[in-house]
């Protein structure tokens, strides 16, 4: 299942402004990040992104975080993280919910869906709550991006 444990975890919205050159706000764009330590393997970090409820998912072998608060500075790293291609993209959760064989520690992004879409004050205790624990021990309470997939209602 889930054996990995969690070492650290990040969340946080860039372009959540109001204001804006072409006179309309940005889309706001979230970003959560999970570092996970296999049992039988080397840390990563799966970082997610979500714009207007799209997710996209990259598997890193060092924090990208910073990337997407300050993505300016980091432009060409971005670019290259894009080309390299993500774990997972598309206009909702339900294909990464449905099928996520070959997916290396699956349960870390439940883990992850669920701190993106819970309230900051759910997701800020279910992160200190959790950190440092095994997945195994861990029980990830469903999104309600899950929730939806489960009951057969669209994702909007």
């Amino acid at each position: 299942m889930g054996h990995a444990v969690i070492k650290d975890t990040k969340y946080k919205i860039v372009n959540a402004r109001v204001e804006q050159a072409s006179g309309g706000p940005d889309a706001p764009i979230l970003v959560a990040e999970v570092e996970l330590k296999p049992a039988n393997g080397v840390p990563f970090f799966y970082t997610l992104i979500e714009c207007e409820g799209m997710p996209m998912v990259y598997k890193t072998e060092s924090s990208v975080f910073d990337w997407w608060m300050n993505p300016n500075e980091h432009e060409s790293e971005l670019d290259d993280l894009q080309d390299a291609g993500s774990v997972y993209d598309g206009e909702n959760y339900n294909e990464l919910f449905e099928d996520h064989k070959g997916i290396e520690c699956y349960e870390g992004l439940r883990y992850l869906i669920y701190v993106m879409r819970a309230s900051w004050d759910d997701a800020k205790a279910f992160i200190e709550g959790t950190k440092g624990k095994n997945l195994d021990e861990i029980e990830i309470p469903k999104s309600d991006a899950e929730e939806d997939w489960e009951n057969g209602e669209d994702e909007d």
